[in-house]
């Protein structure tokens, strides 16, 4: 080219017309700024639980935001793995659970509720299994997709003869159903299968994967199962002479049909790959159990009986926490004849009918009113009872006008305060549409900071490091004109929050103050209670047998436990004195072991090592924090270290009295007496602060709580400090009692005799 020549304009033109978008073009320009500022935008959720649904998905995704919370990041405690984009209009966040079934999804759209609190709908995307043949003639091949329009919960009772149970979810919400009803109309659904088919062929340009598997389509006979068909001595299984489902052996599931020679004479219905024509998509009810379906005669009863046109295992899990659709491509046909080639394809069309669907589903407009956030860590808890005049009363202090401004939730450690202030929180989330909520949990200096920079990012206050962020929310909240809620859990450490540390002032210092907002705090130690909130105070007691009972069958797996045994259900609850959390670990390893609770209450009546081993027992709760242990045992360490630290004349009290038979009371005569009466009133008023002992009114005597009694026990023997109490405590009685005190011998029948030493 000379260079006197101007060189010709180029310009760049796609070489299809119709695949150029320019508006998708314009987006991605300007991405940075369009794409949602926080979690909160976001108002659109997909959960897969396998690796290969969510590649679908994400070959779908028009934009990536961002990739495993680099820029978006998550709630503290969220063990969830999210992906951010756009498909179509939609600010879409896709969720990976941690494995199959209705636990993990339950477990991880609680935490999708946590971080992300915008969600107003969840697609639960996948593969699963289909119903071949419908009531109206209609049949399902492998590779179409199906939409819930309700779902059915079945247990693994349906795997046998007469067994299962079932659970109707209900109907999702009247947005949601309308949108499904008029999808069902000829026309409309007509043009949602021809959008999947697009996205389909769109999605198999990317990968070859996503292709049809070219094999043939073969539907068996409902009773025809797939094992080993020669006689057992020939290949050494016993599944060739067996008729039943669960008995299917692991190798026969990882063959083909061909391999175990299927016969070819059961097959009802055969469609080549040649003839297959475009996958197609159906909306209907849909079951979902925390098992595969892997019977076609119990498949055919489900179908014949609830019309139900698909077979998964995760759709139930998120029904119970968001509003949501299940929409998968079927890969097999919920029978033991389950072959893995399909499930890329089922993928591909399962992902590309949830976009297509996405088209129908409206944007939602920016909301002008002020924004309202909800910040708290757990989901809420289902299995809640009893505690109704706890809450209504909390309800009533916050909305009466003029009415006080902090509040004390106080008890002992596992009866349930941090679940009485849970359930507020969601209940003025129903009820107040313009109050934002937040929830610090105080069980660290660094918890508090933690939670105290997430809730400034979350409102706006950027910029500000650790150490100055607790002064920045002071001034927001005071000055701010919404209503709020702060809620400060576990409000137990007097240090923390009366005197502050070497690097960290008091956190009484950095409370707001605002006619618009209230402070709840949930506390073991009464004297923080009453220095925080003054007489503002909730005490939440222990169960009593009513409530007792009902959150123990809540707990419990199989429920006839209950009936079965009235006597073990009362004598149970008396030993574990109606603690809830005593109650949930017993329940837990009850359901883990597949015991009786005559067994565990016998379990309980063990040496006291046996017990206390027993009661240190972990187990998963999802609505206590991760850090802090949940054994009923273990709950209460961190009391005594702060007994220990605030008055070593308690703690040296308390540690005589679990050296005594419980079942007795205590003569305040028992304990030593330091130099000023004041010091002896305090020493027990911190105790009694802690719920630890309870003072009769009349003679003064001391009752100090059974399992309190047993972990204070654990704790002196696990310090090395047994021998020292028990002896001190041994030299105690006789100085206070002498055998030669007339004066005192009515007395004695009364004073419990030293607990017996254990081998240390």
């Amino acid at each position: 080219m000379s260079s006197e020549t101007s060189p010709s304009p180029t310009f760049w033109l796609p070489r299809s017309i119709s695949s150029f978008q320019p508006w998708s073009l314009i987006y991605q320009l300007f991405q940075p700024e369009m794409r949602p500022k926080s979690r909160q935008d976001f108002t659109v959720a997909i959960v897969c639980a396998l690796s290969l649904e969510a590649d679908a998905v994400e070959a779908l995704f028009d934009e990536t935001y961002d990739r495993l919370g680099r820029y978006y990041g998550k709630q503290q405690g969220d063990a969830n793995a999210y992906l951010n984009g756009r498909i179509g209009n939609h600010d879409v966040v896709l969720c990976y659970l941690s494995g199959m079934g209705k636990v993990s999804a339950a477990s991880a759209a609680s935490s999708l509720q946590i971080s992300y609190t915008g969600i107003e709908l969840a697609l639960v995307v996948g593969i699963c299994g289909g119903a071949p043949s419908q009531s109206n003639h209609q049949e399902i091949f492998l590779g179409d997709a199906i939409i819930s329009d309700s779902v059915i919960a079945y247990d693994i009772g349906w795997q046998y003869p007469g067994g299962g149970v079932k659970d109707t979810l209900g109907r999702p919400n009247r947005e949601i159903r309308t949108l499904l009803n008029s999808l069902k109309a000829d026309n409309t659904l007509s043009e949602l299968r021809n959008q999947m088919q697009g996205y389909l062929e769109t999605l198999q340009q990317k990968g070859t994967r996503w292709r049809h598997p070219q094999i043939d389509d073969i539907l068996f006979q409902a009773s025809y199962l797939h094992k080993h068909h020669a006689p057992a001595s020939d290949i050494q299984c016993a599944c060739s002479e067996s008729d039943v489902p669960e008995e299917i052996c692991d190798n026969a599931l990882e063959e083909t049909c061909d391999d175990l020679g299927c016969g070819k004479g059961q097959v009802i219905r055969c469609r080549g790959f040649v003839e297959a024509a475009k996958a197609s998509a159906y909306i209907r009810t849909v079951a979902s159990a925390d098992t595969v379906m892997k019977s076609g005669q119990h498949r055919d009863a489900l179908v014949r009986e609830e019309n139900i046109i698909g077979f998964e295992m995760e759709g139930a899990g998120v029904w119970d926490n968001i509003s949501c659709i299940i929409i998968k491509g079927v890969c097999d046909y919920a029978d033991s004849h389950k072959n893995k080639l399909w499930q890329d394809y089922a993928a591909a069309t399962g992902a590309s009918a949830a976009k297509a669907f996405l088209e129908y589903w409206p944007r939602k407009k920016e909301d002008t009113r002020k924004t309202v956030h909800f910040m708290v860590p757990f989901a809420r808890n289902q299995r809640l009872v009893g505690r109704q005049d706890e809450i209504d009363r909390l309800e009533e202090l916050i909305s009466t006008p003029g009415g006080p401004k902090k509040i004390a939730i106080t008890g002992l450690g596992g009866v349930g305060k941090t679940q009485v202030a849970l359930e507020l929180a969601y209940r003025m989330q129903d009820r107040e549409d313009e109050c934002s909520i937040f929830w610090i949990p105080c069980t660290s200096y660094g918890a508090v900071e933690q939670a105290c920079m997430a809730i400034a990012q979350t409102i706006g206050i950027q910029g500000v490091n650790p150490a100055e962020v607790k002064e920045h929310l002071k001034a927001h909240f005071s000055q701010r004109d919404g209503k709020w809620l702060l809620i400060f859990d576990n409000a137990d450490d007097m240090d923390m929050w009366m005197k502050g540390s070497k690097t960290s002032s008091a956190l009484k210092d950095f409370l707001p103050c605002n006619n618009n907002g209230h402070t709840i705090f949930t506390t073991r130690n009464r004297k923080v209670a009453v220095r925080m909130s003054s007489s503002n105070e909730i005490h939440v007691p222990e169960f009593n047998k009513e409530t007792g009972v009902e959150f123990l069958g809540k707990l419990l797996m199989q429920k006839n436990r209950l009936r079965d045994d009235s006597y073990a259900v009362s004598a149970l609850l008396q030993q574990l004195t109606f603690l809830p959390l005593a109650v949930s670990q017993a329940a837990a390893y009850i359901n883990e072991n597949g015991i009786k609770l005559s067994d565990y209450l016998l379990l309980l009546q063990e040496q006291e090592a046996d017990v206390v081993e027993l009661l240190s027992e972990d187990f998963g709760d999802d609505g206590r924090y991760k850090e802090i242990q949940n054994p009923v045992i273990k709950t209460w360490l961190t009391s005594f270290y702060q007994i220990q630290k605030l008055d070593g004349l308690a703690f040296e009290y308390l540690s005589l009295m679990a050296c005594l038979d419980p079942r007795n009371s205590i003569p305040e005569s028992f304990l030593p007496r330091p130099a000023s009466k004041k010091k002896m009133t305090e020493a027990l008023g911190l105790l009694k602060a802690y719920s630890f002992i309870a003072i009769q009114p009349g003679n003064g005597s001391i009752t100090l709580h059974r399992l309190v009694h047993l972990a204070t026990r654990a704790w002196m023997k696990n310090e090395k400090q047994y021998v020292f109490y028990i002896t001190k405590a041994a030299d105690q009685l006789n100085e206070a009692f002498p055998g030669n005190d007339h004066t005192n011998r009515q007395l004695l029948p009364r004073i419990p005799a030293p607990r017996p030493l254990p081998t240390e």
